[in-house]
Formats: structure tokens, C-alpha cells, sequence
């Protein structure tokens, strides 16, 4: 049972306590599973992953195992400078044990918050970004609706829009695309912990319709929009952190 607790904030979001079996996904985020008081299980395409803790790379498609102990999930944006230097450490097959100085963030801190601060101080410098992708994923964060979206936001920053693309690819190791899918699922998910219909959520977040929004969600998460809308009602006051 999801019977936890969510914090979001703007480039990462994390989950703590018990969950279930998820169906097989991949997403744009760098994820990092961490057993509370035991260990995680992971299971990829070709392998599994079993130990304290796992990280897994972009668009690497997995399922978590339920464990009868709590987890740590904490999913960080690929143009963060901590999820672009985590990123840079996994190997070609994207998926690794965390190390453990990793799973010592974890343990030692008291909120996702500081848990996030701890890695930030531990993990090495991240690749370089270009500033012109930093100012036009700002822009996008503000309007990716509709087809123009990226073109627009290639403009102001001086880039065609074919050029755009092939930076956020280089520089995040994701299409923009799926960027922008990502962050869509982001605005439904606030609105679903408000209390939203899934409906609504999906208007919310940019989506073409409900259906549009639940192949979206279990794609990128594994979990139908009415799972989530169970954990992010149980856990909306998180967002006020």
C-alpha cells in the first residue's frame, strides 16, 4: 500500500514510505530507490538490482519490487546540476548500486529536503549546460502548451527550434519532448493533490483528454492516474514545504 509521504519542489520530487508493485516504465528523472531498513529490488529489461540502494539513468525501463520495509523514492530533473552529475556516473546500461555515501544521505537526514542538500554536497560537479537551453526550459516551464511551444522558446533564446532539440538531448541526455510530457505530469499531479478530478487533472496539466493523461502516467510512472490521486491526496500537505 502507498501509505506515505510526497515533497515536490522544483527539480525533484521524492516519496517515503511503503509501496507496492509498479508495472514496467522509464522516465525522463534520475531516480534513486533507497531501503529504509532493508533492501530495494529492481528489476530492468535484462537484469535485476538488489541492495541498499539503486540508481536508475533516464529512460531506463524498470519496475521497483514491493519490500515489506519502507522505501525512499526520490525522482531528480536531468537539467539539475545534481541530476546531470548523477547522470554522468552511470554506466552505458544506466542503472547502478548507490553508493554508499548515497544511501548515508538517506539515513542521516530528517526531510527530502536535506536528504537533497546531502547529495548535493557529496556528488561531483556536473557537465557543462548551455545557458541558452537553461533559459528556454524556464520559459517552457512557464508555456509548453500547444505546438508552437518550443518554437517559441527557441526564438527568444536565438536557437531554431531543430537546434533546441539537439541541445536538450546533448545536455539533459533526454528528448525535449519527453521533457515537456514530464513536466505536464507535474502540473496534473498538483492538481490531483488538490483534489481535482482526474478530468480536470488533465486539462490542468495540458493533456489532451483524461485517456491522453493515464497512457502518460503509466508510461512515465507505472502507476494509473488513480493511484496517484490515492498517495497525493493522502499526502497534498506536502506541497505547502
Amino acid at each position: 500500500m502507498w501509505d506515505g509521504r510526497v515533497t515536490f519542489s522544483d527539480y525533484w520530487f521524492g516519496y517515503v514510505g511503503h509501496s507496492e508493485d509498479s508495472s514496467a516504465h522509464s522516465h525522463v528523472a534520475i531516480q534513486l530507490c533507497i531501503g529504509i531498513r532493508g533492501p530495494v529490488r529492481v528489476d530492468f529489461e535484462q537484469h535485476s538490482l538488489e541492495g541498499a540502494g539503486v540508481i536508475i539513468g533516464p529512460f531506463v525501463k524498470h519496475r521497483s519490487v514491493q519490500q515489506p520495509q519502507p522505501l525512499a523514492f526520490l525522482f531528480i530533473y536531468p537539467e539539475s546540476p545534481l541530476g546531470r552529475a548523477l547522470n554522468a556516473q552511470l554506466p552505458l546500461n544506466g542503472s547502478a548500486l548507490a553508493s554508499q555515501a548515497i544511501v548515508d544521505c538517506f539515513a542521516l537526514q530528517r526531510s527530502t529536503e536535506q536528504t537533497v542538500a546531502a547529495l548535493n554536497r557529496i556528488v561531483g560537479s556536473p557537465a557543462d549546460f548551455d545557458p541558452r537551453l537553461a533559459s528556454a526550459l524556464s520559459l517552457l516551464r512557464e508555456d509548453c502548451d500547444g505546438s508552437g511551444a518550443v518554437g517559441r522558446a527557441a526564438e527568444a533564446v536565438g536557437l531554431s527550434s531543430p537546434r533546441l532539440r539537439h541541445v536538450a538531448t546533448r545536455d539533459m541526455g533526454v528528448p525535449l519532448s519527453q521533457w515537456i510530457i514530464w513536466r505536464k505530469l507535474e502540473r496534473a499531479a498538483h492538481a490531483l493533490a488538490a483534489g481535482h478530478s482526474l478530468s480536470e487533472a488533465a486539462v490542468d496539466g495540458g493533456f489532451a483528454d483524461q485517456a491522453h493523461l493515464s497512457r502518460m502516467m503509466r508510461r512515465m510512472l507505472g502507476l494509473s492516474p488513480a493511484q496517484a490521486a490515492g498517495v497525493l491526496m493522502r499526502t497534498s500537505d506536502s506541497f505547502n514545504t
